[in-house]
């Protein structure tokens, strides 16, 4: 394919057709995906405006929540606050492995309760707990009985949480175990469990040391990456100006004057 040469003045550029196609197809696509980071920042955004409207509506009772999915519930049902009247089932604890608090490994503290009036179990996080065995920590968590109003938070996890899972290598309770996958370990309970855990407020029956850190949308990372994806294009586009036109002669014909 032949070139083809401008000229304004001093400054002349040539360009092959094909090549110009490839380039400027070439920057398209990283303006593209640049514009596509900050689309998926701003859905981020939004995505953490209804995580805060969540926390601060009134309490609901768990058995008034629909639920639909993980990517359905992310957006309606992050933080949001429920009510539950029942009782734990103390025997049927879970001890999660390595949670931190303020740089401590510990454990999460994980007992089912079971509310009034619904047929289903909710796995409800008490918060943090620091011992150097098992049998210490079993021996340090209080058992909560009788029956009890709780508030607390619905925490859904992402798609790539839900899917870590920790085999259960031997079925003894208090559970202990990295993950808490709902799906996995439903079939140990007698009733089905409610897919999301529950944490709980401060001050109520059987709360530990609230160590969850709060539920947020990342876009830091989205932001850096569209920084990433203009900053190649304009790169490109500098680069391809330079390699097809005169534009250095001149300046170095300038500097040697």
């Amino acid at each position: 394919m032949a070139t083809t040469k401008a000229q304004v003045g001093i400054f002349e550029i040539r360009w092959n057709w094909l090549v110009a196609i490839c380039v400027m197809l070439t920057i398209s696509g990283m303006i593209r995906l640049g514009i596509w980071q900050l689309d998926r920042a701003a859905e981020k955004i939004s995505q953490q405006q209804s995580y805060a409207e969540s926390g601060l509506q009134e309490a609901t009772p768990i058995n008034e929540i629909p639920v639909a999915g993980i990517e359905f519930d992310l957006i309606q049902h992050q933080n949001r606050n429920v009510v539950l009247q029942g009782h734990y089932i103390n025997d049927q604890s879970i001890f999660l492995i390595y949670q931190t608090y303020e740089d401590q490994i510990g454990y999460e503290i994980v007992t089912p309760f079971k509310p009034d009036g619904m047929d289903s179990i909710v796995l409800v996080s008490r918060g943090w707990s620091a011992s150097s065995t098992y049998e210490a920590l079993l021996a340090t968590t209080p058992q909560i009985t009788g029956q009890h109003k709780l508030l607390g938070q619905i925490y859904v996890p992402t798609i790539k949480e839900a899917s870590k899972t920790g085999t259960i290598k031997e079925l003894k309770w208090p559970l202990l175990i990295r993950y808490l996958n709902t799906t996995e370990l439903a079939p140990h309970f007698s009733l089905p469990l409610f897919p999301y855990v529950v944490r709980l407020a401060a001050g109520q029956p059987g709360t530990l040391i609230r160590h969850w850190p709060t539920v947020s949308a990342e876009t830091g990372r989205n932001f850096s990456y569209a920084l990433q994806w203009f900053a190649m294009a304009i790169a490109v586009s500098i680069v391809s100006l330079v390699l097809s036109s005169n534009i250095l002669k001149i300046i170095s014909g300038n500097k040697a004057t």
